[in-house]
């Protein structure tokens, strides 16, 4: 190993005197310790042998909260010894595991797909922009096929005579989009 377990060196003083960074400059200035864990993901430890979950990844004065002392980063796991936080970096023979599914959201006009977003407003701003273009002033309502399933299509509906909303054919799908293949998922 390069650095098993070797906390980064912590910031210089500033000439102000300032030595904690912020948690938008620690994000910038420790990317390279934090490699490419994400939370939700799993990774194996090569030093220690071992799997663990990311439950957090905290920046500086969160860190500082989290670990105790100035390492600028902090992230907490969970592993078979339990769940901890600390500063440890990523080492070339780590490797990932699993990453958490993602979801994304695809608007569609009947069977024509207009895109892919990582969320849902920013799909709706889309379908919102196309029908302002058909019918200036519209505001859509969103109305879902199945009101206890958070992963059910929706559909934007206009307010037609009478008050009655009327489906216009934009659909939004949320798509669950897996990091790995699951044989069972489809049982």
């Amino acid at each position: 190993m390069d650095r098993p377990n070797t906390p980064p060196t912590p910031p210089k003083p500033t000439p102000t005197g300032k030595t904690r960074l912020s948690a938008d400059e620690a994000r910038k200035v420790f990317a390279t310790e934090v490699g490419p864990r994400v939370i939700g993901g799993i990774y194996r430890n090569a030093y220690w042998d071992t799997v663990y979950r990311v439950a957090g990844i905290r920046y500086g004065p969160d860190a500082l909260a989290a670990i105790g002392w100035d390492a600028g980063w902090g992230i907490t796991i969970q592993d078979p010894r339990g769940v901890q936080t600390h500063c440890t970096a990523w080492e070339r023979d780590d490797k990932t595991v699993a990453l958490p599914e993602v979801t994304v959201y695809r608007p569609s006009h009947g069977a024509l797909p207009l895109g892919h977003y990582s969320t849902p407003e920013a799909a709706r701003a889309h379908v919102t922009d196309l029908l302002c273009r058909e019918e200036p002033g519209a505001l859509p309502v969103w109305l879902a096929d199945d009101l206890d399933d958070p992963l059910s299509p929706v559909e934007a509906h206009l307010f037609g005579r009478g008050g009655v909303p009327e489906p216009t054919g934009y659909v939004i799908t949320p798509l669950i989009i897996a990091d790995h293949y699951d044989p069972t998922a489809d049982e």
